[in-house]
């Protein structure tokens, strides 16, 4: 059973902004990186619940790419959906905010 994959506006966001910041030194890297975490998010429709949660946040799992970027998602079993919420470069030292808005039911 395959999961239904969504991208919340703020993962889009952080993802042009990691690639944007990649893209000023090497352009072919960021778009690699970019396509990597995409193909990365999109492979949640299959086992979504690989990954481990995030301790200060129940209900929320994170994966990581190529060392430092960190995808964030939600899982939704009723309607097997899986919530991609933010991508984040590690680097940045802090981990992003996640609302409670952001809930939404799937």
């Amino acid at each position: 059973m395959d999961f239904k994959v969504i991208f919340r506006d703020t993962f889009l966001d952080d993802l042009k902004r990691v690639v944007r910041s990649i893209a000023a030194h090497n352009p072919a890297a960021a778009r690699k990186l970019g396509e990597l975490i995409i193909a990365a998010s999109e492979s949640l429709s299959f086992f979504p619940e690989r990954h481990p949660r995030v301790r200060q946040r129940p209900g929320i799992r994170r994966f990581i790419v190529k060392k430092y970027f960190k995808v964030f998602y939600r899982v939704y079993r009723e309607s097997m959906t899986v919530e991609i919420l933010r991508c984040w470069d590690g680097r940045r030292g802090t981990e992003p905010l996640i609302l409670e808005e952001e809930n939404q039911k799937y």
